[in-house]
């Protein structure tokens, strides 16, 4: 870090229209009356689009938000979906205007936002190396000097002249990392670039991330992977509700961060704004209770433990085929295990308006600890609705193997059964 600036942010803002769902007319008169008055409404309409108030029309996804970033600095940016750290990403990479504020960048900046941005499906991987470098600045040149090492970081080669149209998503995240991780540029922009791909991929991508930042590029990294924003920056800046809560060196902000999922501080889980889904039903509440029935927080290793959905309907058509998944993680956001009613064989159909999804756990096999629950339902193969860190709850040690001794929690989460034999040759 040299102290010379390569990000100033100042005051940013960005609002956006609320659509409002129109009301259908149940007569024929109000039929005819909209339709007639409908030239009128979309004039009005026009002419509120060139001006926002504050009101229940509209929403601030960011709101004064500012810091600045020296030369070779990392920045980890965190907080809950709909928090508006994509936002934020979105107005740096200069693909959305703000409407307050401004915010400056000194230097060549590459972004990788969104998996395949910039890339056209019926053209190669090949072609869309080209047309992908080309749009983030590389002449011709440097990018057939770069080509061989793309591809290869990739790990395509074999692919590299097939439409990118037959790529999974993970192919085309690892093509569209690998044209802006050889980008010469002073500033990276990463959003969620961990959230598909496998654990090799993973890991070379923050090797490569933090090559950047130890080589003098400053980078701004969007994760809900605790623990990689703690491996990659030296800060951290958590936003909620659109707004900085937080700003200052990486372990503390994550640590205040992880705190208040914890206690669970914010919205309750039926009035949080990061529901994701169609709608069709939502996860109200998340109970841990024990074997006897009992509402609890905090368990033994080895116990049996029950997790507890509760959930309303949210529409007058029968929820058949339901599934129900729940997702263990450490507070760092590495997961520890995954269990959904799906692969277990539980099929519900015909699910009650409202009512209770439990999942028992038998034998708990975790280490001392606070885990986190994220939760999902899906309904005819849709997700119906989905929260991310849903409930917290504590591990306590106990004499699990039967002998008196339970490893340290740097051993790792998990306390697998094994049975040990010595055999002669």
């Amino acid at each position: 870090m040299n102290g010379r600036s390569a990000v100033r942010v100042e005051g940013l803002g960005k609002q956006y229209r609320v659509g409002r769902r129109r009301e259908r007319p149940e007569t024929f008169a109000a039929a005819a009356w909209q339709a007639l008055a409908t030239p009128v409404r979309n004039y009005r309409t026009l002419e509120r689009l060139t001006a926002f108030d504050d009101d229940a029309d509209s929403i601030w996804a960011l709101r004064d938000v500012s810091f600045s970033l020296d030369e070779g600095e990392a920045l980890g940016i965190i907080g809950r979906n709909g928090a508006g750290k994509s936002t934020l990403l979105k107005i740096l990479s200069r693909t959305v205007e703000p409407s307050a504020g401004e915010a400056e960048l000194w230097g060549r900046t590459a972004s990788l936002l969104e998996v395949g941005t910039g890339f056209h499906n019926d053209l190669t991987g090949r072609e869309n190396v080209y047309l992908n470098g080309a749009i983030l600045g590389l002449r011709k040149r440097e990018i057939a000097d770069r080509f061989d090492e793309i591809v290869e970081f990739a790990d395509l080669a074999a692919f590299i002249d097939t439409p990118v149209k037959r790529y999974s998503s993970g192919m085309y995240l690892r093509l569209a990392f690998a044209v802006a991780a050889h980008l010469d540029a002073d500033i990276l922009l990463a959003d969620e670039v961990l959230a598909v791909g496998d654990a090799q991929f993973q890991r070379k991508c923050l090797r490569k991330m933090r090559d950047a930042a130890s080589g003098g590029r400053t980078v701004i990294f969007v994760s809900h992977n605790m623990a990689a924003v703690s491996a990659l920056c030296t800060r951290a800046l958590w936003l909620e509700s659109g707004r900085a809560r937080a700003d200052g060196p990486v372990d503390e902000v994550v640590r205040t961060y992880l705190g208040s999922v914890a206690s669970g501080e914010g919205s309750s889980v039926r009035d949080r704004p990061d529901h994701e889904g169609d709608g069709r039903l939502r996860i109200t509440d998340v109970e841990f209770r024990s074997a006897a029935g009992e509402p609890r927080t905090s368990f033994s290793s080895g116990e049996d433990v029950c997790v507890v959905l509760l959930y309303e309907s949210r529409t007058d058509e029968r929820l058949g085929s339901a599934h129900a998944s729940i997702s263990i993680e450490t507070t760092l956001g590495e997961r520890v295990g995954l269990v959904s009613s799906g692969y277990a064989g539980d099929d519900f159909e015909g699910l009650p308006a409202r009512g209770r999804i439990s999942c028992t756990l038998p034998r708990l096999p975790l280490n001392t600890g606070e885990y986190v629950c994220s939760v999902w339902v899906t309904v005819s193969g849709r997700k119906a609705d989905s929260l991310r860190d849903a409930a917290v709850f504590a591990v306590e040690a106990t004499n699990y193997y039967g002998t008196g001794r339970q490893p340290s929690p740097g051993w790792g989460s998990l306390l697998l059964d094994n049975e040990w034999a010595v055999e002669p040759q």
